[in-house]
C-alpha cells in the first residue's frame, strides 16, 4: 500500500493506493483521516483501489498525520 501527500498551492490531497487485498487496512486509514479533519473524499475500486482525501493544506496535513499514525499503529 502506498500513501502519498501532494501539496498544491491552495489545496492538498492524500492518495492511498494499493491492491484489493489491502483494502480493509486502507479503509481503516481512510476513515481515520476523515475523522481527524473536515476533508472531502473520493474512492475508486477495482483490481487496485485509490482513496483520496482533498481539502485545504491545514486540514489535509492534519488528516495525513492521523493516517500515518494509524498506519504505524496497525502494523
Amino acid at each position: 500500500m502506498k500513501i502519498q501527500y501532494v501539496d498544491d498551492d491552495a489545496y492538498a490531497r492524500i492518495w492511498i493506493t494499493g491492491p484489493f487485498w489491502q483494502l480493509r487496512k486502507a479503509k481503516k486509514l481512510f476513515e481515520a483521516g476523515k475523522a481527524a479533519a473536515p476533508v472531502n473524499s473520493l474512492a475508486s475500486y477495482g483490481l487496485t483501489f485509490q482513496l483520496t482525501l482533498l481539502g485545504s493544506r491545514k486540514h489535509t496535513l492534519r488528516a495525513y498525520k492521523a493516517v500515518v499514525t494509524e498506519s504505524v499503529r496497525s502494523l
